[in-house]
């Protein structure tokens, strides 16, 4: 399955020839790199401790709760262990935030160290998101959270995973027109919205204008500032169906701006729910790997991959919909800096 701020009123626009050679690219290059074997999409330094933020500690399966400090929110009547939000108070000291350098300077980041997942919710088609569904929302990512911890885990990789106390809610019940365009998935080709990025980049910003914020550059920076992370991570979650996609910052169209579009039910373009809303914790790990660096791997033979580096259990392969059947392979290990061809395997390749 398939970030920078738009601001907007410039309105900006990728146009179709554009979106399709940016996959092909990405497609082409995964392909090549599967061919050539895993070392030679070892694109990160060559010392992976070089890497590792200071003071990183093992993942220990467990999620913890990030507060925003300064953020004000009323609490979620079903679940008050998180608010919505309402306004930020001034900061008193400005102290150096990890997020604040680290996630917006970085095209690449490895997913390494503490990684703060911060949740927006797009009412869509005349249907608010309800505390029930915001509160059932942030129990698949904590969900998703601890999976990825358990991988991170079987990797030796230091990476813990808070989920925000604080999340954001607006409206967006503008009518506008689905165009799908076909884009290259491995060996075969699959539909995708046409300028779906870019009328993702939007929602973002009209949601940074309607909290109070002067756009969305300016939203994420603040919010950055007042978290106690190494990175950030924003999930967008627009109540309706359609094809979840990441937008890390190397195809963003904002500076320093990235995020994970994960739809409320999953189709082939963006249409009204017909069902209750239900936030997939697989399509959370799916796209959160996006942003640190993984590629797809479905659509594509096993048998083009080198041996053992892909199998059909890779959470970037997406064959199976229940996590518990996922797991990390060595390929998408190299690509998220989990793992360095250059070192033995530390991975439990067993079951």
């Amino acid at each position: 399955m398939a970030g920078g701020t738009v601001i907007l009123f410039l309105r900006t626009y990728v146009d179709r020839g554009a979106l399709i050679l940016i996959f092909g690219a990405v497609v082409s290059l995964a392909m090549i790199a599967g061919e050539l074997g895993i070392a030679s999409i070892q694109i990160r330094s060559p010392s992976q401790a070089d890497l590792v933020p200071p003071g990183a500690r093992p993942a220990d399966g467990r999620v913890e709760l990030l507060p925003i400090v300064g953020a004000e929110g009323e609490a979620n009547a079903v679940d008050p262990r998180f608010l919505a939000f309402r306004g930020l108070k001034p900061l008193e000291v400005r102290e150096h935030s990890p997020a604040a350098s680290r996630q917006l300077t970085r095209s690449n980041p490895p997913l390494l160290g503490r990684i703060a997942l911060v949740s927006l919710f797009i009412g869509r088609d005349s249907r608010s998101w309800q505390d029930d569904e915001i509160a059932r929302s942030h129990q698949s990512i904590i969900r998703a959270g601890e999976w990825v911890e358990r991988e991170a885990s079987r990797w030796r990789a230091p990476v813990n995973l808070l989920v925000s106390q604080v999340y954001f809610v607006v409206e967006n019940h503008a009518v506008d027109d689905v165009e799908l365009t076909f884009v290259p998935e491995g060996d075969e080709v699959g539909p995708i919205e046409e300028g779906a990025m870019t009328k993702a980049l939007i929602d973002a910003s009209r949601a940074a204008l309607s909290l109070g914020f002067r756009d969305v550059v300016d939203w994420m920076n603040q919010i950055a500032e007042r978290v106690d992370a190494d990175a950030i991570v924003w999930l967008v979650h627009p109540r309706r169906a359609g094809r979840s996609l990441a937008i890390p910052l190397d195809l963003s169209e904002l500076s320093g701006v990235s995020l994970a579009l994960c739809y409320a039910r999953e189709s082939s373009f963006p249409e009204p729910l017909t069902r209750p809303p239900w936030t997939d914790p697989v399509t959370i790990a799916h796209e959160l790997f996006h942003l640190f660096g993984a590629s797809d791997k479905y659509g594509t033979s096993l048998r083009s991959y080198p041996a053992r580096s892909v199998t059909s259990q890779d959470i970037m392969r997406m064959e199976f919909a229940n996590l518990g059947r996922l797991r990390v392979d060595s390929l998408t290990a190299v690509e998220i800096g989990w793992y360095s061809p250059n070192k033995s395997l530390t991975a439990d390749f067993s079951g």
